[in-house]
C-alpha cells in the first residue's frame, strides 16, 4: 500500500501513535516502537479467514457486506480501492462497496455514526502520545466507532491525574493503553502519512515539527 499505491513517502505504521513523535524519557526509545503490537499492523490472510468464519458463525451470518467510506481525494480513492481488493480476498462471501465523498460530508457522517467502516486520519496537535490516545476514551467525540475498554480509560485517566507528575509512570500508562487499543483492534492503522517535496540543497534553516504546524520557515535562507 505505501510502496505501490500511495508511493509518496508514507510509511507502514508501527501502531496508532505515529513514529518519531515522542521518546521514552529514560531510555530514549520511540513510543511507537515500544508500544508496537505487530499482529495489529501485519496482514495475515489465513488468520483473517479463520476469524471471519468464527465471527460469521457467532453472529448467525453467512456473508459479510459493508460500505467503506473515505474522502474523494486521490489518496482516499486509491486507498479505498486497495482495501476493497484486499478485504475481498477473504472469500466470495465478502463484498465491500466503496464510497468516496467530500471531506466535510465524510466528517459529518463519521461524527453522526453514519458509516459501516471509515478511513480517517489524525495528526498530533502537540508532541505527546496523549494527543492521539485521548481520542479513544469512552465517550470522546472523536471516538466515532464507540470502542470502549475500562482498563484503557483507567490508564488514560491516570496519565492525566495521579501519574501526571511522574514522567516514567505516565509513559508506562500510555504504552499500556496503546497496546490494549491495538490488541483489541479498536482501530486498524493503515499508514503514517508523508508528502514528497523537492528542495534546493542550498536552502537552509527550515525547522520540521512532528506535531502542530509542521514547517517553520522563519529562519530560511539560501546558501551561496
Amino acid at each position: 500500500m505505501t510502496g505501490k499505491v500511495l508511493a509518496d513517502g508514507s510509511q507502514n505504521p508501527l501502531g496508532y501513535v505515529s513514529a518519531g513523535l515522542a521518546e521514552n524519557p529514560k531510555t530514549g526509545k520511540d513510543f511507537a516502537k515500544e508500544a508496537e503490537v505487530k499482529s495489529a499492523v501485519t496482514q495475515n490472510l489465513t488468520q483473517a479467514k479463520k476469524l471471519l468464519k468464527e465471527g460469521l458463525k457467532e453472529e448467525g451470518m453467512t456473508s459479510l457486506k459493508f460500505t467503506l467510506m473515505a474522502d474523494d481525494t486521490p489518496a482516499g480513492k486509491s486507498t479505498n480501492e486497495f482495501l476493497q481488493s484486499q478485504i475481498e480476498k477473504l472469500g466470495s462471501n465478502v463484498k465491500v462497496t466503496v464510497q468516496n465523498i467530500p471531506f466535510k460530508t465524510r466528517l459529518t457522517n463519521s461524527t453522526n455514526g453514519k458509516f459501516d467502516a471509515v478511513v480517517t486520519g489524525w495528526g498530533a496537535d502537540f508532541a505527546d502520545p496523549i494527543s492521539f490516545l485521548q481520542l479513544f476514551v469512552t465517550g470522546n467525540s472523536n471516538n466515532n466507532g464507540s470502542w470502549s475498554n475500562k482498563e484503557y480509560d483507567k490508564l488514560i485517566k491516570a496519565s492525566n491525574t495521579t501519574d501526571a507528575n511522574n514522567t516514567q509512570k505516565r509513559w508506562n500508562d500510555l504504552v499500556k493503553a496503546e497496546k490494549i487499543l491495538m490488541q483489541e483492534q479498536g482501530i486498524v492503522p493503515l499508514y503514517q502519512q508523508a508528502a514528497s517535496q523537492l528542495w534546493n540543497t542550498k536552502l537552509k534553516g527550515e525547522v520540521y515539527n512532528t506535531s502542530g504546524v509542521n514547517f517553520d520557515y522563519s529562519g530560511l535562507y539560501l546558501e551561496k
